[in-house]
């Protein structure tokens, strides 16, 4: 075991791979540029990326477009700026395999869910898994990851929690007695059950007739859910709001009551929920939550502490669980409170970055562990 070094840790250059960044709006890029402007402060920071757009002023790191969005393209970057240390932003065959051919050092690793069910979909199972698997760290986002990635002979060393901002995003003020309104913000496609949720409404509205349900996002199953409450004559009751802008968001969680999502895992398990970052959106917006059993959602929605959780495939149990909170708002507010402590005191994006830091000092060269 060598000496630790703590300056040369402090200044290591790392290089984080990615096909997924800032401005791009998603789970991965808001994990990836929150963790990497955080780690900013403690080391030089390049991210590699063919994503366009600029970093907001003052951010404590750079971008670097590869030449071509593939290994070899990514390879060339890393064999021209020479970092001390690489982390591969997803499990991306093409990012993995540029890590390894850089030789240099060892690489780092993230995976959230969709990306490395997808990758075995599409690639050499061996070959994946081998160079998935000389990642250290081998990071994930949630206990339930653990055990798929188990399952499928890989082995995580370490589950860091994605996070949010409690200061973006924080509770509203008391306000006048109204209808109550759910929200569901979620990229609109069959697997996140706003479907099961618009089939509740009838049943909702017998004992609720002003509740309102608020749904934010875009994708490709709109169409789809709007011919479900053109059927079920919800027109009155369900607004489509589409895709919020950043500014626009903190606003709408804090204009609703309660967040629901009622995600499903698919037969053929090729997009699963890996954690669900909007789920903290909530909770440091002070809103309840009815969720599913799905995925890595227990990681962020604490049964009968910050929600509910129900069975992906009981609509009754979600049922069930929305009158409980509707009719209770004493609940609502006891819930709302409990997400809020989780989010400022453990699943925000500062605790994420500290979690994530310790381990790339463990490993860094220079540090007191064996490299």
């Amino acid at each position: 075991m060598q000496e630790s070094d703590p300056n040369r840790v402090q200044s290591a250059k790392i290089a984080i791979l990615t096909l997924d960044f800032y401005p791009q709006i998603g789970g991965v890029q808001s994990y990836l540029f929150e963790i990497a402007r955080r780690l900013g402060s403690a080391f030089d920071i390049t991210v590699v990326t063919p994503q366009p757009g600029e970093l907001p002023p003052a951010t404590p790191l750079r971008k670097v477009k590869p030449p071509a969005p593939h290994a070899l393209g990514f390879w060339q970057v890393l064999r021209q700026k020479r970092p001390d240390f690489v982390i591969v932003g997803h499990a991306h065959p093409q990012l993995l395999l540029a890590a390894a051919l850089y030789g240099r050092k060892k690489y780092a690793a993230i995976t959230y869910g969709n990306d490395y069910l997808a990758a075995q979909k599409r690639w050499h199972h061996a070959l994946f898994n081998k160079l998935l698997n000389q990642a250290n760290p081998l990071v994930t986002i949630s206990e339930a990851n653990v055990q798929r990635l188990q399952a499928l002979n890989l082995n995580p060393t370490a589950v860091v929690h994605p996070g949010t901002d409690p200061q973006r995003f924080h509770p509203a003020p008391p306000r006048a007695t109204g209808p109550v309104t759910l929200l569901t913000v979620a990229r609109l496609v069959p697997r996140k059950g706003i479907d099961t949720v618009l089939k509740l409404m009838p049943s909702l509205l017998d004992r609720h007739p002003r509740l309102l349900y608020r749904i934010v996002g875009s994708g490709p199953d709109r169409e789809r859910l709007e011919e479900l409450v053109h059927s079920l004559t919800l027109s009155a009751h369900v607004e489509f709001v589409g895709r919020a802008s950043s500014e626009e968001l903190p606003k709408i969680y804090r204009s609703a009551d309660i967040f629901v999502m009622l995600t499903r895992e698919e037969q053929n398990q090729t997009s699963v929920e890996g954690f669900g970052i909007v789920y903290l959106e909530a909770s440091a917006s002070g809103l309840p939550i009815v969720a599913t059993h799905a995925g890595g959602v227990a990681d962020a929605v604490h049964d009968n502490v910050t929600g509910l959780l129900v069975s992906p495939d009981d609509p009754d149990q979600a049922l069930q669980a929305l009158t409980r909170l509707i009719d209770d708002e004493a609940l609502r507010h006891r819930l709302g409170q409990a997400g809020r402590h989780l989010v400022e005191d453990e699943l925000n994006w500062d605790k994420t970055a500290v979690k994530f830091q310790a381990l790339l000092t463990a490993v860094l060269p220079g540090s007191s562990s064996p490299t």
